[in-house]
């Protein structure tokens, strides 16, 4: 009986406090209430606008600054690749405006650019693993000559790096027999596309490296694993184009700098830090600046990590130090 009272009572007071709740909400405290309220709203609409006012203010300084960059750009690297030449290879995933963007900027700074090579998912996809290793034994066999002793993803690097770049200023400016025959076996298997204007080999390269998703954090531990083998196989190739030439740049976005991606994997790998270069302003008029000046500063021998990721050492290249490639 005493419970049954009890929580009578309780369910009691619990109408009587929602009653009296009512009665003040429509009488006494209806204004007040309604006023607070009022205020809440208009103070929220009035930093809504002020902050749509401040974004509009920053992204108008921001196509200012993109402007002036792009404007000032051929006084910043004319002439720094004088008498060179410079083959793009992009990675899957890259779009026709940051080649575009990179292309002028390496011919204001009187480089000659050899051409576009495409890399296919078919260069690292586990699914196609055995046909790499076959296509690189016929390849090596077809020539009579050898492209290392590493596993299939340093042969195929070393094949299309001896196709596309050299050491040799003087056998640059030409596709020998070797390079077309081999550009035609890695084209044939697709595993790289190239455009019609590539017709000779480059003394130096740049890497153009893919932006890394938001998906990727969440991928399961098999993706993961795939993904991880990808980007490996990208550094070895990036790697393997600077070693058989007189230098090479990976450039990529911000998001590439970060874990997953093509340029923070190049930074981890510490026998990398004084021979590749990488540049994490991809996708703003920055990124072809700060290449063109790393690539000047490769030819002296010299290599860096520029741009605001993890592991960069500078903005950019010192522009006091960057002197003309020409030698």
């Amino acid at each position: 009986m005493i419970d049954f009272r009890y929580h009578l009572v309780s369910l009691v007071s619990v109408f009587i406090a929602l009653a009296v709740g009512i009665v003040l909400g429509a009488g006494p405290l209806k204004e007040s209430l309604g006023n607070t309220l009022k205020g809440e709203v208009e103070d929220l609409r009035q930093d809504r606008e002020s902050l749509k006012v401040e974004l509009d203010r920053l992204e108008t300084s921001q196509r200012h600054r993109d402007d002036f960059i792009v404007d000032i750009r051929p006084s910043l690297v004319g002439q720094r690749l004088g008498g060179r030449s410079v083959v793009v290879v992009a990675l899957p995933g890259i779009d026709g405006e940051s080649v575009k963007s990179l292309t002028e900027a390496l011919k204001d700074a009187g480089a000659t650019v050899t051409g576009r090579v495409d890399v296919a998912e078919a260069w690292s996809s586990p699914a196609k693993s055995a046909f790499r290793e076959q296509l690189a034994a016929q390849l090596q066999a077809g020539l009579g000559t050898a492209a290392g002793t590493g596993d299939t993803s340093e042969q195929l690097a070393a094949l299309l790096a001896r196709a596309v770049v050299t050491g040799d200023l003087a056998a640059s400016g030409k596709l020998d027999a070797t390079a077309k025959t081999l550009l035609e076996g890695l084209t044939s298997a697709d595993l790289v596309s190239v455009d019609d204007d590539l017709d000779s080999r480059a003394t130096e390269a740049v890497v153009l490296a893919p932006p890394v998703t938001a998906a990727t954090a969440t991928t399961s531990v098999t993706t993961s694993d795939a993904a991880e083998a990808t980007v490996i196989s990208w550094r070895t190739l990036a790697a393997t184009l600077d070693e058989a030439s007189d230098g090479a740049v990976v450039l990529g976005p911000a998001s590439s700098a970060a874990d997953g991606g093509l340029v923070a994997a190049v930074r981890a790998k510490s026998d990398l830090g004084s021979k590749l270069s990488t540049v994490d302003t991809g996708g703003t008029p920055m990124g072809p600046v700060s290449t063109v000046l790393a690539l000047s500063e490769q030819l002296r021998g010299l290599a860096g990590d520029y741009g605001f990721g993890e592991g960069a050492d500078d903005v950019l290249p010192e522009l006091a130090d960057a002197g003309s490639g020409q030698s």
